[in-house]
Order: structure tokens, then C-alpha cells, then sequence
């Protein structure tokens, strides 16, 4: 009898273990490599022992019709092991159920869902750089399960030294990304795609990506150094290609090669078989942090074929901060972007989700708006347009619910902290030409224009010294209050408007500066790699300055009556540098007006209180320049008269860009026809004249171009008979007091 009983207890216990007991497994994680419609990598690691490790899964929570299938191959990323387990043959747009077991049990149930067949709309995140800041971190893949994307991309540097340990850490964050229902009465954790990127921080192991995340790009069920580019498509609406920007680095020249090859033959395969094109890849082309280098290798693999075949957004990281662009096109003949609202590629990034966040000091012509903060980028993709926002780091979101998020592909969470930039807002709205290429349309463009206007001028006066002219220093502009040498020195700019029709009304105005990094901050900035920044802010002054200067020889003795009695704001500056965006009020805006139509240009000057700290202001001569964000409203009519018409013979004086820069002026056609002598004289830099008649001149529409050393350049033109002659001015280089002279000949 007590055999019996025995007997019967021993099986009831067996019946509440199977039930009960969990499997050996953690570190759960699932990847998009290639086919996202029907195909999905679901990899996990041992927790001790693992025995037999196996997943269910089926396309229902009937757990009854639910397959088995076992571990399609593991990996060892150093003494990290993992298996991975690559579903097959799933059904489009659907949910797919799943448990990971083993000879102990199952663990929680799981779901994900797969990409559509049709153009479908979708919401995705996209960041990097979570290699440190940990606490940041898990604040930033909090906030993915309560956005609920279809999938994620990563740009990259897990952490910082690739290690195991450091890994098995990353991916224990990540399943804070999963998110919390409720299907049928059970507890499901909803688990979302990464699609990854190679880092720089993942140098040590060019086979991470497929030995941590299973994926296999190429498709040759073989884990390698290759598997780290690729490309998927998702919802039929959006092809996305991971690319492998450490490939620049010595030793990966065959790599490279293969990489770039296959990048430029599915580029043109696929031009036209979706609506749009994303990239992501790690180092920036154009770092928007001065202690980064620009990438040129990068820029000429790439640079051209995105134009050429179309790509629409690319994600870039590694710098630890926030940028936006306009759409660019990559100028001829130079390793430089121009800004080509009509028709180019968008580049957001870089990088911060965790790792420290740096200055973003390094502002470009066609930057719109950049930071130093925490984040990702947000994108809800339709058939019609891609709306990019960025989200920064708080509990503060509401969470979205499964049933939410089924109901609206685009749904998003309330109270999330969405950055606001310079003249787009917190809403970057993308939408295509005729060609494919990304086209952006500022708000209002029918009523509204807005400019971006690099200072013209920009120096500092000093006290101390009133007879010295300071145009040029090489720190930028000195800020400071007592100084023991150079007194009380103000900061001043003058932005010319030039291209803005007399007739339009200044609407809105916002002014971007970028401060440097004191002497106090070096060791910190080295430090930033692994430490938080801490500000040490220093308040400074802004005021209203009349547009009555020349920064080669604004002095004190000359300029400071220029001051207006009282500023009107102040902004804050740190130790390590940082970016200040500011925008200007209704009142100030009024007195701008004024400025615009007395003078055709606007008047900014700063100045400090504070007795014993200098802080430095970034001048044009340091390539990051003061710029002024203006919005001005007219009538088509107001905004169609030109101001840069020239009526021979005439001089223009004083000119001034930065590099890259494109200045154009015209002649109007007259009666008769016509020789003219178009020369560039005078200043220093490198200015080239490109000359057109009868239509638009560009860098590769002209008659006439002069490319000489210098500024020295000159073209003689044969005018036809009621002919417009264009005329264009390429700062090959900064240039700077150039004088342009059109007369008959």
C-alpha cells in the first residue's frame, strides 16, 4: 500500500514539475538578416546547464498546434555560448508564439510578428553606441516597450570592450526592451527584431554580429567576418541596408571590395522595387564632433552611389550625439555635401543610447539642428512620407497596449520627451521626388521661406586692448568680464541677407552657437569616453547690436557703441562646450525687422558677467560659424524679386563664405548682344567662377568656368540678345574680402 501511494505522489510531482519548471536558458534575442517576412533568428544562452535545448512555436497561442524545432547551430562569442534557433517559412504580418525549453521546462512564453507582403506602414527605432552608461541605457530600452516597433536597428558598439562579460551585461538590458501582455489569460513577453551593425568597439571580433545575434547575411550558413552587411526588406515599403564602415580599416581591403560591389549591384537592382531606402552603418562621413575626423573613404564609397540609386535615410553613430541633416548631394569634384532640399539623402544619428554624450560642436551648411543628448530616432514609415522624431531618456511616456498598437501601425506613446529642432520642430517630415531621391518641404513653403544665414561677419572687441582688431583668433570669439589682459570682451555678428527679398517679413528667428571646451575641460573631455560630463555653466549675455560693422576692423574703440544698454536673454555655456539653440522671442524678432530694413542684415553680440571665467565662441573662421534660423512670410511676387541682380558696370565687395559654399548673382538680359568681363579679385581663400547664360548655373551647368589658385579669375562672355548671364561663386576653400567685378568689354 504504501508503494502504491508512494508511486502516486512521485507522479503527481512529476506533473506539477512539468508544469512549473523553467528552462536553463536566458539572454533571449531575436534578428532580421534577410527575409523579415517569413524568417526570424531566435537565440538565447545557457543559464548553468542547458540539456537538449529546443523552441515551440506556431503562429496561434493554441500552444496544442505549436511545432518543434531544435537549435539550428550555436556559437561561441569568447566563453559566451549561445544557440540560436532560424524559423522558416512563417506567415506574413502575423504574430508568432514561442517558448525556448529544455530538459527542464519551458520559460515564459514570447511573441513577435513578422513583416507584411504588401506596402504596409510601420513604426522602427534606430540608435547606437550603447557600449557604457548603463543606467541611461536601460532608460532608453524601457522606452522601446512602450513604443512597441515592428523592429530596431543598432548602429553598433555594443560595448566597450567586447568582451563577454560586457555582452552577456548588454544583452540582460536588452530584455528590458520586451514588453508586457496578457493573450488567452497567459503572460506573454512581446520580443522585438534587431537588426545590428558593426562598431568600432567590436574591432576585436569582426564575427560578433553573427556569433551574438546569429545572423547570417550572406546566407552561407557559415558565422564569419563577412556577416556583417546585408540588406532585408520590411513591409514592401522599405529596403534596409547594414553596412560595415570598420571595412575602411587596414587588413579589410578584399572585404571592402565584396561589400562595395554587392552594395552598388543591389542598389540598382532594387532602385525602384520599394518606396524607400534606409542605411545604417557606424562611423559618420561627417562627424558633427570636432575630435572626430571626417571619414574620406567612406565618403567615396558611398557618397555618390546613395545619390545615384536613391537612398533616402542613412543612421550613423559613434559620436555619441544628436544630428539631423537636410537631404544632400554630394558636390563634384571635393569630399563635400551641399544642401539639396529638391532631391538627395538624409543623415541622422550618432549614436548615445547609453554611451556618455559628447559636444556636439561641429555644425556643417547643411546641418539642421544638432545636440548632445541621450536618444534615438523614431521613424513611422507610409507609402507617402517618413516622419523622424527623436526621443530623449525619461520615465515619463505612457506605455502603448497590444491592442493599441494592432489598431495604428503608427500609434505612439503620450509624454514622450521629443527633441525639437531648428525649423523642422519635433516632426522631420521626408517625402520623395519624381525620381526617389529624399525631398524636404519646410512648413507653410506657400506663404513661408526659410533661410539659414551664416555670420558674415564675426569678432570680438576687448576693453583692455580698444585699438586691437581681433577678426581670426584662433580660439573664436573671447567672452569674459575683467579680464586681468584684455578687460570686458564682447562677442559680435553680423548676418547679411543678401538673398532675401526686401519686401518679405521676418516671421521667426533662432540662433545657433557652439561653444568651445575650456582650458579646465581637456582631462574631462578625454574621460567622457567612459565618465559623464559634469557642465560647471557659465551665464552669458545676448543683445541686440546695430549690423554697422566689418570684422576685420571692429575694434572697441569703434564697436562697442554698437551695444544695445540692455540684453534681452541669456544662455548658459560649459566647460566641455556645448551647442546653444535660441529662440528668439516675438519682441526681438520686431527689433530684427527693424534691423532687416534699415540695414539688409540682422546684429547679434554676447557678453559675460562673470569676473574670472573666458568662454569662447566658435567664429567662421574655425569652420562653425554663428547661425541665424530665420523664417520670413511674402507673396510669391515679393519672393521672385531678386537681390543680387547686377547691372554692368558694378562691384561687389566684401565677400565671404565658408566652404562649400555656392553665392550666384545675374545680369539681366538687355536688347542687344553683348560682351562681358566677369572677374574675382582681392581677399584670401579659394573662390572659383562659373558663368551661364540664358539658364540656372551650377557646378556642372556653365559656359565659362575659372578654377586658378586663389581668387585671382576671370571669364570673358559672349552675351546673345536678351540673355540672363548667371554667375556663380564656389568657395573651393573658405574665402573671405573677395571682390567680383562684371563690366562690358
Amino acid at each position: 500500500m504504501k508503494t502504491r501511494i508512494f508511486g502516486v505522489l512521485t507522479t503527481l510531482l512529476l506533473v506539477l514539475y512539468s508544469q512549473y519548471a523553467v528552462s536553463a536558458t536566458h539572454l533571449y534575442r531575436l534578428a532580421w538578416d534577410s527575409n523579415p517576412t517569413h524568417e526570424a533568428i531566435i537565440g538565447f544562452s545557457s543559464k548553468g546547464v542547458s540539456i537538449s535545448p529546443y523552441v515551440l512555436y506556431g503562429s496561434s497561442p493554441d500552444e496544442s498546434s505549436w511545432q518543434r524545432i531544435e537549435v539550428s547551430y550555436s556559437a561561441d562569442f569568447f566563453s559566451l555560448k549561445s544557440s540560436f534557433v532560424r524559423l522558416t517559412d512563417l506567415p506574413s504580418n502575423s504574430a508568432i508564439y514561442f517558448k525556448v525549453c529544455d530538459l527542464d521546462g519551458c520559460d515564459v512564453p514570447m511573441w513577435f510578428k513578422t513583416a507584411a507582403e504588401t506596402p504596409t506602414p510601420f513604426t522602427a527605432i534606430a540608435g547606437g553606441d550603447t557600449r557604457t552608461g548603463w543606467t541611461t541605457r536601460q532608460e532608453g530600452n524601457k522606452l522601446v516597450a512602450k513604443i512597441r516597433p515592428l523592429f530596431i536597428m543598432h548602429g553598433g558598439d555594443f560595448t566597450n570592450g567586447n568582451t563577454p562579460f560586457e555582452m552577456a551585461g548588454f544583452l540582460e538590458d536588452w530584455q528590458l526592451t520586451f514588453s508586457d501582455d496578457v493573450i488567452n489569460g497567459t503572460t506573454y513577453k512581446r520580443i522585438y527584431p534587431i537588426i545590428p551593425t558593426h562598431g568600432n568597439h567590436e574591432d576585436t571580433n569582426y564575427a560578433t554580429l553573427c556569433q551574438v545575434f546569429g545572423v547570417d547575411f550572406v546566407q552561407d550558413n557559415v558565422c564569419d567576418e563577412q556577416d556583417s552587411y546585408g540588406a532585408l526588406t520590411v513591409n514592401k515599403l522599405a529596403r534596409i541596408y547594414t553596412l560595415n564602415s570598420q571595412y575602411q580599416e587596414s587588413g579589410w581591403q578584399v572585404y571592402a571590395t565584396q561589400m562595395n560591389e554587392w552594395l552598388a549591384s543591389d542598389l540598382q537592382t532594387h532602385q525602384h522595387d520599394n518606396n524607400w531606402r534606409f542605411a545604417q552603418y557606424h562611423k559618420p562621413i561627417f562627424p558633427h564632433y570636432d575630435g572626430k575626423s571626417t571619414n574620406q573613404g567612406l565618403y567615396h564609397w558611398w557618397a555618390s552611389l546613395f545619390y545615384q540609386y536613391n537612398m533616402n535615410l542613412v543612421v550613423e553613430s559613434d559620436t555619441h550625439i544628436n544630428k539631423l541633416t537636410y537631404p544632400l548631394a554630394p558636390l563634384e569634384n571635393a569630399t563635400a555635401f551641399v544642401r539639396s532640399d529638391d532631391g538627395g539623402t538624409v543623415f541622422v544619428g550618432e549614436g548615445s543610447w547609453g554611451a556618455p554624450a559628447r559636444s556636439a560642436n561641429q555644425s556643417f551648411p547643411w546641418t539642421i539642428d544638432l545636440a548632445s543628448i541621450q536618444q534615438f530616432k523614431v521613424f513611422s514609415v507610409t507609402a507617402s512620407d517618413v516622419k523622424v522624431r527623436t526621443a530623449e531618456f525619461d520615465d515619463a511616456a505612457t506605455r502603448l497596449t497590444r491592442e493599441e498598437r494592432e489598431a495604428d501601425p503608427l500609434a505612439l506613446p503620450d509624454r514622450i520627451k521629443w527633441w525639437a529642432a531648428n525649423d523642422v520642430g519635433s516632426v522631420f517630415t521626408l517625402t520623395q521626388n519624381e525620381k526617389g531621391q529624399t525631398s524636404y518641404k519646410p512648413p507653410h513653403i506657400d506663404n513661408h521661406r526659410a533661410y539659414t544665414l551664416v555670420a558674415s561677419h564675426d569678432s570680438f572687441i576687448a576693453s583692455g586692448k580698444p585699438s586691437m582688431n581681433y577678426n581670426g583668433y584662433p580660439d573664436g570669439m573671447m567672452v569674459v568680464n575683467n579680464h586681468h589682459q584684455y578687460g570686458n570682451t564682447k562677442a559680435m555678428m553680423r548676418f547679411d541677407t543678401n538673398d532675401i527679398a526686401h519686401c518679405a517679413v521676418l516671421d521667426s528667428a533662432t540662433l545657433s552657437l557652439q561653444s568651445n571646451p575650456s582650458a579646465t575641460s581637456t582631462a574631462t573631455g578625454l574621460a567622457s569616453e567612459v565618465f559623464p560630463v559634469y557642465p560647471n555653466p557659465t551665464t552669458l549675455d545676448v543683445s541686440l547690436i546695430t549690423p554697422d560693422f566689418r570684422e576685420n576692423s571692429v575694434n572697441w574703440n569703434n564697436g562697442h557703441r554698437l551695444f544695445q544698454n540692455e540684453h534681452f536673454t541669456t544662455v548658459e555655456v560649459i566647460d566641455a562646450g556645448n551647442n546653444i539653440t535660441l529662440p528668439l522671442d516675438k519682441q526681438v524678432v520686431a527689433l530684427l525687422q527693424q534691423q532687416f530694413e534699415e540695414h539688409q542684415a540682422f546684429g547679434l553680440g554676447i557678453a559675460s558677467q562673470h569676473p574670472i571665467q573666458q568662454r569662447f565662441i566658435d567664429a567662421s573662421e574655425n569652420s562653425k560659424a554663428p547661425v541665424l534660423h530665420v523664417s520670413f512670410s511674402g507673396s510669391e511676387a515679393c519672393f521672385a524679386t531678386p537681390n543680387n541682380l547686377l547691372t554692368p558696370p558694378q562691384s561687389v565687395t566684401g565677400l565671404k563664405a565658408v566652404k562649400g559654399e555656392f553665392t550666384t548673382f545675374t545680369v539681366q538680359g538687355a536688347a542687344h548682344s553683348e560682351t562681358l568681363l566677369i572677374q574675382l579679385n582681392e581677399g584670401f581663400g579659394d573662390a572659383d567662377l562659373y558663368i551661364q547664360t540664358g539658364g540656372k548655373v551650377s557646378l556642372s551647368d556653365f559656359v565659362c568656368r575659372s578654377h586658378g589658385v586663389g581668387n585671382a579669375e576671370r571669364c570673358l562672355v559672349e552675351v546673345p540678345a536678351g540673355q540672363d548671364v548667371n554667375i556663380g561663386i564656389h568657395a573651393r576653400a573658405q574665402y573671405q574680402g573677395l571682390s567680383l567685378n562684371v563690366s562690358p568689354n
